[in-house]
């Protein structure tokens, strides 16, 4: 199953960053994080996960 790490913006104002998983083939929603302050953290949190045995890229939809 090919699948993609995605780096979101969130709803907060506090804790504007996210990371989810979806499955390339259907979009579906495989996990979604917690809220993060900073986006780095959110970019760190997904490579881990991704280290832990996950395939695919990690990719930035927050625009800045």
């Amino acid at each position: 199953m090919a699948i993609e790490y995605q780096i979101l913006p969130s709803a907060s104002t506090t804790q504007p960053f996210y990371w989810r998983i979806i499955s390339k083939g259907n979009s579906a929603v495989l996990a979604t994080s917690e809220t993060y302050v900073n986006k780095q953290d959110a970019i760190n949190a997904a490579y881990l996960v991704k280290s832990d045995g996950g395939s695919g890229e990690v990719l930035d939809y927050t625009g800045t």
